[in-house]
């Protein structure tokens, strides 16, 4: 069975820098845009290696904040988690998504 994998992304490191800004728990991120790209390299190498696929859970601050705001989190790992989980069921039911090869 093939799962389907979200992997929070960020598009560049000014955006990388404004998520590092309002999480909570900024010290548990890779320290620089750049590391955090080695780190997704090598989680969509497991990922695929594993015969699971993985999408892309684009990354906006402000909507992001707003989806914690709503559903009432602070700005750290448990939101990040809920918010890819959130983002793979809309993948698995509308089929609309970015998978990452």
């Amino acid at each position: 069975m093939n799962y389907i994998i979200g992997i929070l992304w960020f598009n560049d490191e000014l955006t990388y820098r404004r998520a590092l800004a309002i999480f909570t728990d900024s010290k548990n991120m890779p320290a620089t845009f750049e590391d955090w790209k080695t780190l997704v390299k090598r989680q969509r190498e497991e990922i695929k290696r594993a015969g699971n696929i993985a999408i892309r859970v684009d990354f906006d601050p402000e909507t992001f904040i707003d989806w914690c705001n709503v559903r009432g989190f602070q700005a750290n790992s448990q939101a990040r988690g809920a918010f890819t989980e959130h983002v793979v069921l809309e993948y698995q039911k509308t089929g609309k998504g970015t998978v990452i090869e």
